[in-house]
């Protein structure tokens, strides 16, 4: 176990983090940088940030109660619906124990940057990563805990994303869809700018599709990363390197398919781009992506005014409104 705790050697003074709205290309990307045979990303973590006001409790991690508390934390912690933290790392509980036993005295980030760089260490790597699509909401927190961090920021068409996060039930309609994608992506693009060239890099989902090849040897050099040939081979390794909602995932297991790029042109209604835009569309053009100009007819516009007049005064009468 004495390997986990190795010193990293490489030009690079901090992890990676892939941010971007769900259903952008998240987990492609990961995939693909994990061929790197110096970057490990594991699955989602889920617990960067929500974890980071337990300090008082975890106090140096010099006791072995404050380090039972934190692996306790993670293996409780839901890193997404289905999963948990602590199992992305593949350690076994005394292996963290040791490499947070080692690393104390030390804070809380020290004491996530040990797990991670532990982890990295026993898959054969010497960086690491990670990849929680809602970390596109804490990129100013993450870029001040790790001030030597990277932020690659994936973009897709949100009419896309719309028909793949209504599909995956998480909201029930394009209007919907279209406030989750827009959030995300603004508050991507408004804190990750900020950071600067330097820190924060943008990939568009459909030119990743289609050009592969040269959008991932242009991200390596910005990373200071060596560009392999195996990263076009990602599907390789994908079953065993996605942990959760493989039915959501199962384009993976195939190469890269520039098909995949702007599928609502084909795919979607008039009514279905007409409601999505009707909201986003000022942000589709502030990214060049196409926008149809199409208009949500009046008489939807009308029923829908109807409808939510009916629930406000249901809600009165239940006494449901404040």
């Amino acid at each position: 176990m004495n390997n986990l705790t190795e010193t990293k050697e490489s030009g690079l003074n901090g992890p990676i983090f892939i941010v971007g709205c769900e259903r952008s290309g998240n987990t492609l990307l990961r995939l693909m940088l994990n061929q790197s045979p110096v970057l490990h990303i594991p699955s989602e973590s889920g617990f960067i940030t929500k974890l980071k006001d337990q300090q008082e409790v975890y106090g140096d991690f010099s006791h072995a109660y404050q380090r039972w508390f934190f692996i306790r934390d993670l293996e409780t912690n839901k890193a997404t619906s289905k999963t948990f933290s602590f199992p992305i790392f593949k350690l076994t509980r005394e292996e963290a124990e040791l490499v947070l036993s080692l690393a104390a005295p030390t804070d809380y980030l020290g004491a996530v940057s040990a797990l991670f760089q532990a982890s990295a260490i026993k898959q054969g790597k010497k960086l690491w990563g990670d990849k929680t699509p809602r970390h596109i909401f804490e990129i100013k927190w993450l870029a001040s805990a790790f001030p030597n961090a990277k932020f690659v920021h994936i973009i897709r068409d949100g009419r896309d994303v719309a028909a793949s996060v209504i599909k995956a039930g998480w909201v029930n309609n394009f209007l919907k869809a279209a406030h989750y994608w827009q959030e995300r992506v603004e508050s991507g693009i408004t804190n990750g700018r900020a950071l600067g060239k330097e820190r924060y890099y943008e990939v568009r989902y459909e030119e990743l599709v289609t050009a592969p090849e040269k959008i991932l040897q242009d991200l390596c050099s910005w990373l200071h990363l060596d560009y392999s040939d195996t990263m076009l081979e990602y599907y390789n390794n994908a079953n065993k390197n996605i942990t959760r909602d493989w039915n959501l995932h199962q384009m993976l297991t195939q190469p890269v398919d520039s098909s995949r790029g702007f599928v609502w042109k084909t795919k979607l209604s008039q009514e279905e781009i007409a409601d999505f835009e009707s909201v986003a569309s000022n942000l589709l053009e502030k990214l060049n992506y196409e926008v149809t100009g199409i208009k949500v007819a009046f008489w939807r516009k009308i029923s829908r005014l109807v409808v939510e007049l009916v629930k406000s005064k249901l809600k009165k009468m239940l006494g449901l409104s404040r």
